[in-house]
């Protein structure tokens, strides 16, 4: 079968998705759905949502304002992502670069963040190794260790929880993750652009050079690469302005776009792609799931394949 059909048949496909069962807009569930009913509604089917009242008895909905943050961690020393433009883990011309780690007291972060004092960069903690019980585990009493109703719905603990606040420049790049994720905003907005695995035939990839950013004594950033590493597959498609003449296929996708507020939660499904902006000052907490590895991430990966065949070689401009 030549490209061209491949190309048409992979576009009916998604086409036939958002028509049997993809929402045009994300849904709000008023309250915590109980565990059969959201596995069956949202798990199963793959399907985002935003659930309202999810943790309203979370004392951090109340607690975390800077004043508290300083005086219960801002001793505590945390790895903290620096940029020059705010993207971290994105494609910058033809590398695919990662932020500078910096080891800094939360005190510090909070003076950046709170304008208290002017640094080069855009700072945000983000890293996700289940940051928030490793690195600041006394704040773990102003919430809870996992969702309850998630647990049961999928019979397992999550395999992360994650505590991200960052400056409204700080962006998370268009990319996947194999996790069911609740993404639960504590104070300010998360803004959201969703794009369902089924889309995965308009999104581009291509191959790039590892490479990190090092700030210099001048205070400009060089990007080093990685020479021991191998070449990261990523998008290089900005959905804030994507470029329909280099990927023209883009044309075809079909974005979802959310605003998820203090007290909101948000089910990002595993495999859909995200791309992710914040108010100044924002505080999340995400729960990570391990997705199951059945027969849904096996189409997945003939998916990958098919759209990879039907694109052709990789995006040049990694090369």
């Amino acid at each position: 079968m030549e490209s061209v059909q491949v190309q048409k048949r992979l576009a009916d496909f998604s086409l036939e998705a958002h028509d049997l069962y993809l929402n045009k807009s994300v849904p709000h569930l008023d309250g915590p759905p109980k565990p059969l009913q959201f596995y069956r509604d949202w798990i199963a089917p793959n399907k985002p949502c935003i659930i309202h009242n999810a943790y309203s008895h979370w004392p951090a909905l109340s607690r975390w304002t800077p004043k508290y943050l300083r005086e219960k961690i801002g001793s505590k020393v945390i790895s903290v992502a620096v940029t020059p433009n705010g993207y971290a883990d994105a494609v910058v011309g033809d590398r695919f670069v990662m932020p500078e780690e910096r080891q800094m007291s939360f005190s510090s972060v909070l003076d950046i963040i709170e304008g208290m004092v002017q640094k080069n960069g855009v700072f945000y903690v983000q890293k996700q190794c289940s940051n928030l019980l490793q690195e600041l585990p006394e704040l773990v009493d102003d919430l809870e260790p996992h969702v309850p109703w998630m647990s049961t719905a999928l019979g397992k603990s999550p395999d992360a929880v994650n505590f991200w606040l960052g400056e409204a420049k700080a962006i998370t790049s268009m990319h996947k993750d194999p996790y069911e994720n609740l993404y639960c905003v504590i104070s300010g907005e998360k803004h959201f652009i969703l794009l369902p695995p089924t889309d995965r035939p308009f999104i581009p990839y291509g191959l790039y050079q590892s490479a990190v950013y090092q700030e210099q004594d001048s205070g400009e950033f060089n990007v080093i690469d990685n020479t021991d590493s191998q070449k990261v597959p990523w998008i290089p498609l900005d959905p804030l302005n994507p470029d329909l003449e280099r990927f023209p296929q883009y044309r075809l996708a079909q974005p979802l776009c959310c605003t998820v507020k203090a007290g909101e939660m948000l089910y990002l499904p595993s495999l859909w792609f995200h791309h992710v902006q914040q108010s100044h000052g924002c505080i999340a907490v995400n729960f990570w799931y391990d997705m199951e590895y059945d027969i849904k991430y096996n189409y997945f990966q003939l998916l990958e394949a098919l759209s990879e065949v039907s694109a052709g070689p990789p995006d040049m401009a990694a090369a």
